[in-house]
């Protein structure tokens, strides 16, 4: 077998330091076989994106992530250009250490360290699908964004517009840390709910407009599961290499309960007033009169204007 280029881009700080200790368990194992392994160590989400980048530029055959859904979707995005073309030949390798394995349970990869970097030397693939959000400059987060900031993000799970962001933000603050994830989201979103406020917009979906009033959020997604023990039965829509589009809107107390019982059940679901799931290939939300907020894979990405759709190539995804 040909020796074989790896770059490790490690997120040390993952589920409080944890992240760490699995990854140097995971470079010992692949130390020993006979490929070039090469590892760096990143500050900050966006330091990923920039490794990655670097690592598909430079000719790597696996690029590795080892992190949580956050460190994951830098990494991925690192392997895109601005046009939704790969950058590299590079095929993406994943070793999960943080709180919610979203991507991985939908793509099979294992979860345990050692099946992963066993995964990872067999190097069987599949192809998937990436989401692409475009965004116009002016709408990038944070307002003072850095000069290399993107006005393109990917996303290998989902985009959530709307109360989605707003509960990512505050999830992501600490209380998932303190209690969990399933239990800390949840918390969450019942204190994002008392506080939100619905927007209306006219949405271009398949390019076909479409009025949408009394919206709380925007579910634009690829994988089954997407969040705290959220699962999407999409099997239709991915059978179609579509995204699934489910609305969430007009939610008040009556209508709360049912909702979050179809959301978690993971099942499909007859579409009503308040909930309803569909297929597109594409939709664009223009700005309103509220600054709406856009999330990826979990972590805010920036706010209305957007248009989403798919990348122009699939990405090779070790499993």
């Amino acid at each position: 077998m040909p020796e074989m280029k790896y770059v490790v881009i490690v997120n040390p700080h993952a589920r409080d330091g944890r992240s760490g200790k699995v990854a140097g368990r995971c470079l010992e194992l692949l130390s020993r076989s006979e490929h070039r392994i090469e590892h760096v160590e990143v500050r900050t989400f966006d330091d990923a994106r920039v490794l990655s980048a670097e690592a598909n530029s430079r000719d790597a055959d696996v690029v590795v992530a080892i992190g949580g859904d956050g460190t994951i979707n830098k990494v991925l995005n690192g392997f895109f250009d601005h046009d939704g073309r790969l950058v590299g030949r590079a095929r993406f390798g994943v070793v999960h250490t943080g709180t919610s394995p979203d991507f991985c349970r939908s793509y099979d990869v294992p979860l345990r360290p050692e099946d992963a970097v066993e995964a990872l030397l067999r190097r069987r693939t599949r192809s998937i699908p990436v989401g692409m959000i475009r965004f116009p400059r002016s709408s990038m987060l944070p307002a003072d964004a850095a000069p290399e900031t993107r006005p393109v993000s990917y996303f290998g799970c989902c985009a959530n517009i709307g109360l989605g962001a707003s509960l990512a933000a505050r999830a992501n603050a600490g209380i998932r840390k303190r209690l969990g994830d399933t239990l800390g989201t949840f918390l969450s979103l019942l204190h994002v709910l008392r506080e939100y406020t619905p927007w209306d917009s006219t949405a271009e979906i398949d390019g076909v407009q479409q009025y949408m009033s009394s919206m709380f959020n925007l579910s634009v997604g690829l994988t089954p599961y997407i969040a705290s023990g959220i699962k999407v039965a999409n099997e239709e829509m991915r059978e179609r290499d579509e995204f699934y589009l489910m609305t969430l809107r007009n939610l008040t107390l009556r209508t709360l309960v049912p909702a979050l019982h179809r959301i978690y059940r993971g099942r499909p679901f007859a579409n009503t007033d308040y909930l309803s799931l569909r297929g597109c290939h594409s939709i664009t939300i223009p700005a309103g009169d509220m600054q709406i907020e856009v999330e990826q894979d979990g972590d805010p990405c920036g706010h209305l204007p957007c248009t989403i759709e798919m990348a122009k190539d699939r990405l090779e995804l070790i499993y």
